[in-house]
């Protein structure tokens, strides 16, 4: 009986392990897509800035200029949109990617739900009277 409880004491960590090592997969692959997003976000704003000054040579009234600006502005927001479109997608993948991961352990530990103690922590108690 001992043994059969340090069988599934054995059974119940390595699977803990291997779900811990599944939840550190999804988490970095989550972390690198909306790093990857942040960074573009980062450059399309430095991209705007420098055209905004680089432009603001070249521009000969507050016309040009207006109309430059709302040139970059609009390329910035198109950049933006798509980048909250991308996030969008990269969450939605992550919670269908972490939802799968929650079920499977849900099935790991309903599969295994027989708990085997071991005698010595719960004796068994004497059925038989004593004879006199």
């Amino acid at each position: 009986m001992e043994n059969k409880f340090i069988e599934n004491w054995q059974e119940y960590g390595k699977t803990a392990m291997e779900s811990a090592k599944e939840l550190e997969t999804i988490n970095t692959q989550v972390i690198e897509k909306i790093t990857g997003k942040q960074m573009e976000l980062a450059n399309a704003a430095f991209e705007a800035s420098t055209k905004l000054f680089s432009s603001l040579g070249e521009v000969k009234g507050y016309q040009d200029l207006l109309s430059e600006q709302t040139k970059l502005a609009t390329e910035f927001n198109e950049k933006l949109l798509e980048a909250a479109r991308s996030t969008a997608d990269i969450l939605t993948e992550s919670r269908e990617a972490y939802q799968a991961w929650l079920e499977k352990g849900l099935k790991s530990v309903t599969s295994n739900s027989e708990v085997v103690l071991p005698t010595f922590l719960f004796p068994k108690k004497a059925t038989g009277k004593k004879a006199a």
